[in-house]
């Protein structure tokens, strides 16, 4: 059986601003779904954490390290930033901190 989730959140302030742009975007484009459209963005906040966990080495158990970064390749592969995803992956194996250049 397949692994479920029900994630519910509230927003307010400056993320609900970006929040509600966003959703705008989706509305005009008429393609998604509001449900495909908090998928996608969700996708894309677990794939850039989830790089950063592994890149920067917090996930101690190699076995572990090795799962999660195939499941990202899977995930990554049908999201519109995975080179912004493969970008930041390289900066923090290199040993960068925080935030990355996405002009480099």
């Amino acid at each position: 059986m397949e692994k479920q989730f029900r994630v519910e959140t509230f927003l307010a302030g400056d993320l609900a601003e970006l929040y509600e742009a966003v959703m705008e975007q989706f509305e005009a484009s008429g393609s998604s779904s509001l449900s495909e459209m908090n998928r996608a963005l969700l996708r894309t906040g677990l794939l850039l954490h989830l790089t950063m966990l592994t890149s920067m080495g917090a996930v101690s158990d190699e076995q572990r390290r090795l799962r999660l970064e195939e499941l990202a390749q899977k995930v990554g592969r049908e999201n519109l930033m995975w080179e912004v995803v493969e970008l930041a992956r390289r900066h923090w194996k290199e040993g960068g901190a925080g935030s990355i250049d996405l002009q480099a």
